[in-house]
């Protein structure tokens, strides 16, 4: 009967201790697409978990930042290229337009850059993090003093 109960409140307590799992990174048509274990994050469950984590929250941000500069210069790029048509049908000089179509597409593209390594090495650290954490549970105990649950970490 003893072996009954402890092997129920080992099979109990095995079954709660439930742990974060890792984040994995696949490219996709539009981007890039999350998993963790075989469940697909959208993008607003992968910044919650990034910046619930002090670990990767510092390299979620720079990233976000980044990607911001980014699509700044991107805007400024698409307003270079409208100008340099706008000149070319005008029979206007298109030197100007066009290095602010280079220049722009050049700092853009050093933004976004950035911003995918940030975004990587938040993932990286994120995972890290997961597997270093440090978890406890109850597990049954049998020694000379009998049986219990112990603490275990």
């Amino acid at each position: 009967m003893k072996k009954l109960v402890v092997a129920i409140l080992f099979l109990g307590m095995s079954g709660t201790s439930l742990q974060a799992q890792e984040i994995t990174v696949f490219p996709s048509t539009f981007g890039v697409e999350f998993y963790q274990d075989q469940e697909k994050l959208n993008w607003k469950e992968v910044d919650a978990l990034m910046m619930g984590n002090s670990v990767s929250e510092m390299h979620w941000k720079k990233s976000k930042k980044k990607m911001f500069g980014g699509m700044i210069f991107g805007a400024v790029n698409f307003g270079a290229g409208i100008w340099a048509i706008s000149n070319e049908i005008n029979n206007k000089p298109i030197t100007e337009p066009m290095i602010a179509f280079g220049a722009s597409a050049l700092i853009g593209s050093i933004f976004a850059n950035s911003a995918l390594k940030n975004k990587k090495m938040a993932i990286l650290k994120y995972n890290d993090s997961v597997g270093n954490e440090t978890s406890f549970y109850l597990a049954p105990e049998i020694n000379e003093n009998g049986f219990g649950l112990a603490l275990k970490f």
